[in-house]
This record gives structure tokens, C-alpha cells and sequence, in this order.
């Protein structure tokens, strides 16, 4: 495949809501470019980019796809993005490095949660967009209704462009508002035409001046503003299409060639070596730079890392650095992707959405260079992770196999980590959501063989106490031969929050020898791990040894040990010991009218609300401190709330006492467990 243009180059990502067509819109333009001989379909399980055994079954993506075609003059690269919220990292890892997206939005409902989320990623990365309404062959759906909707959700820059002629099952066809045949619907063209020209002269000032003065623009400086207002991000017009129809796919086409960015007209902005920011020119004949946006590992395509060309070019079998990692790799074969079926290319250049095969020290966001580069690419942010799951291997040979199974999870997708809970002791996994984590997790028992039972994860409790207490504890146990002795008294006290663990050695006279000292304190230091109300570590505590006694023979650094042990948790229960809860942040943001029930559920859950503030585009965000064992599931409660459209963020904010009445219940489940367990 020759090489081509970069101003000829444009790459772009499909995203939308789940079901709105994304998956049957590349599936149709794929098929009309000669790509494919005949169109799959979802129920069939045929499609070009959904190939995965999960896609096939659930009928929906979950991982992003590369595709590419030929259009006129032009090659576009597409990437086909899952729909679902729990999928929105592939959005997240893949939005900084294309050009442009294009928003799919289903005529029947209208804005989804999945558009916000385009849209979200979009303005965060300044990326410039498009609207495909689509399905508005279905009956009861209103292309109007859908813009009054785009436009009171995102603003008044969102425009049609392509209208559709009829409706439902009248659907006859779709025209421009500028050079189609639109004499049926003159009055109607008219005023969109008005608000097309408000939002063109609303992207230049000097346009602006024009326009408020004579009322009007030639047609030159209406297209010319139009184009470059399209480019700039300035103006989102709007597609109407059914691709159920094939109607609007190749309008979209001519928007995406003649009025999305090329990679000429992007600003790659590096970190120099000496720290200093750099604007570099983006030519082929410039050294290479690129950054990767996805690690594959699947049966079909192998072991593929996905990058985007910012400048400069790379060839097949040759060399580059990896500036992150500071390694040399070897690219081996270079491929352009259409789902899992792969076109070696011997180069690529800038714009380039492209695979590489067999890297073993390249990775996810990782910046890649020509041999002797020191630029470093932004890192690229991903969502939180805030669905947490505790897993427990279901037998030994699971066992012996997770922890590899979950790094190979872990290296595809950078939503998913794993880690062991040192103050629970529960192996936990965590995601975007509920579902993502049941995918990965039926991955891993296909690909890999191994199984787990999975629980909520407990919460961290803490202990403490409020008062000051002093004990003896005494070990003397007589078996045959050498006796085990140990003496010691110890006196508690509060320390302040956050302060920790404190041990004072008082000792006078040598009534305890120096020697056993360190293993008082050790002691000590065991027993407060298991606490004495809850089997929760006690911590911020001042603990003292004032006194005691030894034998010769029988003491032992064991016994002293043991007697330490006994003694602070004889004076933990006389200092008032009381529970102390992990108290989250939670940042909440939804559309303005789920406001106050999402207020409500927050104040349900012991959240105290600390910030309320506009997120844009009708949006509210909501701060709060929450108890941590209120929100372990908060995910699918929100969505429930906010019709899934609402989405939030999680934080440690610190520890705060756990009232009364929900102490008492936890510590009458420990107490319980304790005597089932016999202990």
C-alpha cells in the first residue's frame, strides 16, 4: 500500500452510546470501499470489527478496533470505540491522538450516556466533532427534535448540515442544507441556514463585524468559515443519517475529507530533555515521534501494540527508542488494521493509526522515537477505576496461575489493576465497572484457565481509643525443665489523629532486662494489629512499659513477647476503644436534573456535601464525604439514579469515628464470627 499525503491523511473516532450503529456504520463504509465483498451483521456475528468471542456473544463491542479506507482522494483511519460507560478508557486512551470524532446519536432517544461521554473526552482534548443521527427510518423519530436536543445539551455551535427529506418509514433521503435539493422544504432550509451563518460568524471576529453590520456573508466567506469553524472545533455540525438505509454515510465521508483536521494542522507539543516545551513541525521528512494507545494480545491478531504517527516516518524491520522506557526496540512488521485482518505497510507517517508486532518493552502510553530522541509526549490520562471486586481463587492450579493471568489483563487494558489489601489481606480488582470486570474476568478463565469466586471487598476499619488505661501482663508457665516467664505493665494513652504507633520504654532499676525490651515492644505492636473490639488494627496509640519483673532461668524474649501482648489488650479494653471508618471524596457529576435525588441518595449514605459546582453542557458537580462502606457499589446506584448518565470520582480523604449504632453492629458480627470459629 503507497504511502500517502499526510494532508491527505485524516483519522477519526466513532463513539456513541451503545446500539446506536457505530459497529453497522464502518460495516457499510468498509463494504462500499471495496474493503469487504459482503456486509456483516451484528446477530450474525460476522462483523468486521466486532470478532472477539466476548463481542460475538454479548453483541456489543468492548475494545476499540482499528479500520481504514480509501475516500476520493483521501485515506481515513476510523477507530471503532465501545458504546457502554464501562468501556469509556478505550475513548479515554485513544481521544488525544485522533483528529476528529464522530458522535453517533440514535434518532429515538436522543442524547445517552454515551454521548456525554464523547463529548466529555472531546472538550477535554479540543478534538473537533461531528453528529450522525442515525436510524431515522424508524418510526416515531424526529430529526428536529434531536438537534433542539444536542443543541440545549452542548450549545448553539451544534448545527445541522444534512437534513433528512420525510421520516420514519417515509424516509426518502437525506440532503445539505447548502447544495442539495431542498425546494420542498424551503421555509424549513431557510432557518437552518440563518443558524449556520450565526455559528459561522460566531468563529472570527472579523466575520463577526461583517455579519453584525450587513446582516450577510458572500458564499465564499460562509464555506471558507464554515470549513475552517468545522476544523477548528468551533462548530459541530450535524449528519442525519440510517445507515440501515445507507443514507448520509458518504455525506458524512465529505465532511470528514474536506473539513476535518489533517495531521498537518495538529500541534504536537513535547517535553524537551532539558524539561522545556517544544512545538514540533509535522512533516514526513522530520524524525520520527509517535505514541502508543493500545497493547492487543488476542488469538486472531497476536501480539499487536497500536501508535499513532505524529511526525516523521517509521519503516517495517527497522529500529527505534522508546524515550519512556529509555530501551531500543526492533518495530519488525508494520500493519494498517480493518479489524483483525492485517496490511503490511513498509512505512508509515503522520497520521498514521498503525500496528506493530512482537515489542517487548513498549507499552501503553509509552512515547516512541527515532534512535536518539529525548521528546516525551503527555502522558494520557484514563478514567478512575472505581469498581473494586475481592477475588479468591477457586482451587491450587487457579492459584499458582493468577497473578500472571491478571498482569496479561492488566498490560491490554490500563482501566484494570490488581492488588493485595494489606489491611484486609483480600486479593482486589478494580475497573470502570461492573461489567467490564465480569469480561476480564471471563477472559481469564478462557484464555488463561483460571477461575475465581469473587465478594465486595471488605472495608478497612480501624481501632482507637479515647481514654488512658495501664495492665499487667504476666506469662508464667511451668512444663518440665526450663519455664516460660515474663513480666510487664504497660500504660495507654491516645495519640492524635494520624500520629500512629508510640512506645515508651520507662524502665528503671533494670526490674526488666534491655534485652527483652525490644521484643515488649514487638509484642505490643502484634496485638494491636488484631485490635480488641472489631479485629481491626488500633491505631494512634502511646503505649508505655513502667515496670515488671523477670526470672533468671525461665525468661525468655517469647514470654516477655506474649506478656505484652496480654497486657495491651487488657488496657485497650478499659481506654474506651471506639471504630474509626475511611471517609471518601466523591466527586459526582450528572445532567442538572438529576441533581437533587443524587443529593438525596448522598445524604442517605452518612455524606456530608462540601461543593456543589457547573460541569458544563447542563451538567452539575456535586462533592461530598462519604463513608467508604456506604459507597462499595455506588456505580450501579448512580446509573440507576441518573439513567446512566451520571458518572463520579473517588478519592482517601482520611478517618472519622463510626457512629454509635452502626459500631455496635460491627462489632456484634466480629463477636459472632469469633465464637462460630471457636476463637
Amino acid at each position: 500500500m503507497p504511502a500517502v499525503d499526510p494532508g491527505k491523511e485524516r483519522n477519526v473516532g466513532i463513539v456513541g452510546h451503545s446500539g446506536v450503529g457505530k459497529t453497522m456504520l464502518l460495516e457499510h463504509i468498509l463494504h462500499d470501499a471495496g474493503i469487504t465483498k459482503r456486509m456483516g451483521s451484528i446477530e450474525d456475528g460476522n462483523t468486521v470489527t466486532d470478532y472477539l468471542e466476548e463481542e460475538i456473544e454479548r453483541k456489543h463491542s468492548i475494545t476499540m478496533k482499528l479500520c481504514h479506507v480509501e475516500w476520493r482522494d483521501d485515506r481515513i483511519h476510523f477507530i471503532d470505540h465501545p458504546g457502554y460507560i464501562d468501556f469509556q478508557g478505550e475513548i479515554a486512551a485513544s481521544t488525544p491522538l485522533v483528529d476528529g470524532l464522530v458522535i453517533l446519536v440514535d434518532a429515538a432517544t436522543g442524547v445517552q450516556v454515551g454521548t456525554d461521554i464523547a463529548w466529555k473526552y472531546a472538550e477535554k482534548y479540543n478534538v473537533p466533532r461531528a453528529f450522525f443521527v442515525n436510524k431515522l427510518d424508524r418510526e416515531h423519530t424526529d430529526f428536529l427534535s434531536v438537534v433542539a436536543d444536542l443543541r440545549e445539551t452542548y450549545g448553539k455551535q451544534c448545527v445541522p448540515l444534512v437534513i433528512p427529506i420525510g421520516s420514519g418509514a417515509k424516509l426518502e433521503r437525506v440532503v445539505n442544507i447548502f447544495d442539495g435539493d431542498t425546494h420542498d422544504i424551503a421555509e424549513q432550509v431557510e432557518k437552518l441556514k440563518e443558524d449556520m451563518a450565526d455559528a459561522v460568524a460566531e468563529t472570527d471576529d472579523a466575520l463577526m463585524e461583517k455579519y453584525l453590520e450587513t446582516g450577510e456573508l458572500t458564499p465564499d466567506e460562509f464555506h471558507k468559515g464554515l470549513h475552517d469553524g468545522i476544523t477548528a472545533g468551533k462548530i459541530m455540525p450535524i449528519i442525519a443519517g440510517s445507515v440501515g438505509q445507507c443514507l448520509g454515510v458518504d455525506e458524512l465521508l465529505d465532511v470528514i475529507a474536506e473539513s476535518f483536521p489533517s495531521p498537518l494542522d495538529r500541534h504536537v507539543l513535547v517535553q524537551n530533555g532539558d524539561a522545556t516545551q517544544k512545538e514540533l513541525l509535522v512533516s514526513r521528512s522530520e524524525p520520527f515521534l509517535a505514541q502508543v494507545f493500545r497493547n492487543v494480545v488476542d488469538p486472531y491478531v497476536g501480539h499487536l501494540t497500536f501508535f499513532r504517527v505524529l511526525t516523521g516516518k517509521l519503516h517495517s524491520d527497522s529500529e527505534f527508542f522508546n524515550v519512556t522506557t529509555g530501551t531500543k526496540e526492533r518495530t519488525g512488521k508494520i500493519y494498517l488494521l480493518n479489524g483483525k485482518e492485517q496490511t503490511p505497510v513498509d512505512e508509515v507517517g503522520p497520521g498514521d493509526l498503525a500496528a506493530v508486532t512482537k515489542l517487548k518493552h513498549t507499552f501503553f502510553g509509552d512515547t516512541i522515537g527515532a534512535l536518539g530522541c529525548t521528546y516525551q509526549l503527555p502522558p494520557i490520562e484514563m478514567p478512575s477505576s472505581m469498581v473494586k471486586l475481592a477475588i479468591v481463587p477457586k482451587t491450587r492450579s487457579d492459584e499458582d496461575k493468577i497473578g500472571e493471568a491478571l498482569h496479561r489483563l492488566a498490560e491490554e487494558d490500563p482501566t484494570f489493576a490488581h492488588y493485595r489489601d494489606d489491611a484486609t489481606g483480600e486479593h482486589v480488582i478494580q475497573g470502570t465497572g461492573d461489567l467490564q470486570l465480569e469480561i476480564l474476568l471471563a477472559r481469564m478463565k478462557r484464555k488463561h484457565n483460571v477461575d475465581v469466586e469473587t465478594s465486595v471487598p471488605k472495608v478497612a476499619y480501624l481501632e482507637t481509643i479515647k481514654g488512658k488505661a495501664e495492665a499487667q501482663g504476666k506469662h508464667k508457665k511451668q512444663t518440665g525443665g526450663h519455664g516460660q516467664y515474663g513480666d510487664v505493665h504497660l500504660r495507654l494513652k491516645p495519640l492524635g489523629h494520624g500520629a500512629g504507633y508510640e512506645f515508651i520504654d520507662s524502665i528503671v532499676g533494670g526490674v526488666v532486662p534491655k534485652q527483652y525490651i525490644p521484643h515488649i515492644d514487638k509484642g505490643v505492636q502484634e496485638a494491636l494489629l488484631k485490635g480488641v473490639i472489631s479485629g481491626h488494627r488500633m491505631v494512634d496509640v502511646s503505649v508505655e512499659l513502667f515496670f515488671g519483673s523477670f526470672h533468671n532461668v525461665d525468661s525468655s524474649e517469647m514470654a516477655f513477647k506474649i506478656a505484652a501482648s496480654m497486657a495491651v489488650q487488657k488496657a485497650a479494653k478499659d481506654a474506651r476503644p471506639y471504630l474509626l471508618e475511611p471517609i471518601m471524596e466523591i466527586r459526582v457529576v450528572m445532567p442538572e436534573e438529576y441533581m437533587g435525588d443524587v443529593n438525596g441518595d448522598l445524604n442517605s449514605r452518612r455524606g456530608r456535601i462540601v461543593g456543589m459546582e457547573s460541569a458544563g453542557a447542563g451538567r452539575q458537580c456535586i462533592r461530598a464525604l462519604v463513608p467508604e462502606s456506604e459507597i462499595l457499589q455506588y456505580s450501579t446506584e448512580l446509573r440507576s439514579i441518573t439513567h446512566g448518565r451520571g458518572s463520579y470520582e473517588l478519592s482517601p480523604h482520611g478517618y472519622d469515628e463510626v457512629p454509635d449504632h452502626v459500631a455496635k453492629g460491627l462489632i456484634a458480627e466480629y463477636q459472632k464470627a469469633r465464637a462460630e470459629g471457636g476463637g
